[in-house]
């Protein structure tokens, strides 16, 4: 019987009436981590206990000795001082008179299995608020007998009572006419075949309210792979389809506004273009007619006249070519606007070229002026010959009272990898203190009796570099010179 005893897996041991530990197995001290029987034998059972459980330990032993089989699950401290949990059963040994003489109790350990039975209640509790949370709830129906079931959310979900427990009919009821043959093909199709489901559909709760739900299920097979129930899971996604909702309204709405303003936009943009036009022809008109009257006298007063009149004749006539200039740059300005963009590969070089041509002809200046070949681009060459033109013709220009005028056309590659083109003269230079109005429309950094010009040439210059996605900026000292910078961005998908 000893050995019987001294071989259990589990703690064994024998208690007194008064619960001292009168024996225990190989077991029960490898349990309390005593290295011999010293260490336990004689000693009061109940000290081996929590103290928060001993007076329902001893219960457990009172009981026993009243004849009455007795178990509990308590915490013991062993001889380290670790905590452990146990589950103990007792019974009364009695002797042959009949009396109980001791206490047989057979314990065993169950730390892990209570540490994994909180770690189920701590899931179990997070997966309850998760499934409030998202308002998400559980079924499961069996097959073949149709028994429905059920989570407590899923019922309030269908402001149902926590517990209620619908039949298939039942459940059926929930949805709406138009659903409820979908709702039967769905669940045949997995529970006669074992397809799984993932439906948006609506339901109807208990109050009539019509409320979205988004329904994901499954087949559950028995060991011999026999569909014995189908089990799915219920969420209400109202919030997110009228989020959706509201999200299509408004887009819609925006697009309508979009369309509006655009219409607004190609209107207002149509009478600025006819507006543009007819101002240029009212005011072109009475100049025509001005430069044309002032020209008899002119010639007149140059055999027969005063001088002075003829002088302030020609400062009337210059007054008149400048006013037209000026109606010919606005329409310029205007122009660019509306041109469509035709992206191709370009030849900036061959275009410096021709701008270097035209202008060298037109000035008849000798100014030296070096083009790197081989500058390719992509973008519209009719505006980036505006561009070359520009820019040289300003190189031109503001050279032109230079000793020696040199101007030089070249690229270098920037920072972030990309082409940056560049256009430089050794002319009066400007002060960068003014460089905000550099590119803006009729503004000039020099009086018009030092250099001619309309003011517009720059500004066209930045439109038509921005209509290519690009940059354009200046660095310049008064006496040393400018050098122009831009870029071209790449052409849209």
């Amino acid at each position: 019987m000893r050995a019987v005893i001294d071989n259990e897996p589990e703690c064994v041991k024998v208690l007194s009436p008064d619960g001292t530990v009168l024996d225990m197995n190989r077991a029960g001290l490898a349990m309390l981590k005593a290295h011999s029987n010293n260490a336990v034998i004689g000693h009061c059972s109940f000290d081996f206990v929590h103290p928060d459980d001993r007076d329902s330990y001893r219960l457990m032993h009172e009981r026993a000795l009243a004849g009455e089989p007795s178990q509990l699950q308590a915490r013991a401290i062993d001889l380290d001082g670790n905590t452990l949990w146990i589950e103990s059963h007792a019974v009364a040994l009695r002797s042959d008179d009949g009396d109980v003489a001791s206490v047989l109790c057979l314990t065993r350990d169950i730390t892990q299995e209570r540490a994994s039975l909180d770690k189920l209640q701590q899931q179990k509790a997070l997966l309850s608020i998760a499934s409030r949370l998202g308002r998400i709830g559980a079924s499961a129906i069996d097959v073949p007998s149709m028994d429905v079931t059920w989570s407590d959310e899923l019922a309030a979900l269908h402001e149902m009572p926590a517990g209620f427990s619908p039949t298939f009919d039942t459940v059926l009821d929930f949805y709406p006419p138009e659903h409820r043959r979908r709702v039967v093909e769905t669940f045949q199709a997995c529970s006669l075949h074992g397809k799984p489901f993932d439906l948006e559909l609506e339901i109807l709760t208990c109050s009539q309210r019509r409320i979205s739900v988004r329904c994901i299920g499954e087949a559950v097979r028995d060991a011999d792979g026999t569909i014995v129930r189908v089990q799915g899971a219920f969420q209400d996604i109202t919030a997110q389809i009228e989020a959706q909702q509201e999200i299509l309204r408004l887009n819609a709405e925006l697009e309508q506004r979009v369309r509006q303003r655009t219409a607004q936009l190609e209107m207002a943009n149509s009478e600025l273009q006819a507006f543009s036009y007819s101002v240029a022809h009212d005011l072109r008109a009475p100049l025509m007619a001005i430069g044309g009257f002032s020209q008899a006298p002119e010639d007149m007063l140059a055999k027969d006249g005063s001088e002075r009149v003829a002088h302030y004749v020609r400062r009337m006539r210059a007054g008149v070519l400048r006013m037209s200039e000026m109606i010919d740059a606005l329409l310029s300005l205007a122009n660019l606007s509306r041109t469509e963009l035709r992206w191709e590969r370009v030849d900036l070089s061959a275009l410096a070229e021709r701008a270097r041509e035209s202008c060298s002809h037109e000035a008849g200046a000798a100014a030296q002026v070096r083009v790197r070949p081989g500058m390719l681009a992509h973008g519209d060459p009719r505006l980036l010959q505006l561009v070359m033109d520009n820019l040289i013709s300003n190189a031109y220009k503001f050279s032109s009272t230079v000793a020696s005028p040199r101007i030089e056309v070249d690229c270098l590659e920037g920072p972030a990898g990309e082409t940056i083109y560049e256009v430089r003269d050794n002319g009066v230079g400007l002060d960068m203190a003014y460089s905000a109005n550099l590119f803006g429309a009729f503004q000039r950094l020099h009086m018009p009796t030092e250099f001619p010009g309309t003011g517009i040439g720059l500004a066209n210059v930045r439109r038509i570099i921005s209509r290519h996605s690009g940059r354009i900026w200046a660095h310049a000292r008064p006496g040393e010179g400018a050098a122009f910078f831009f870029t071209l961005g790449k052409e849209p998908a």
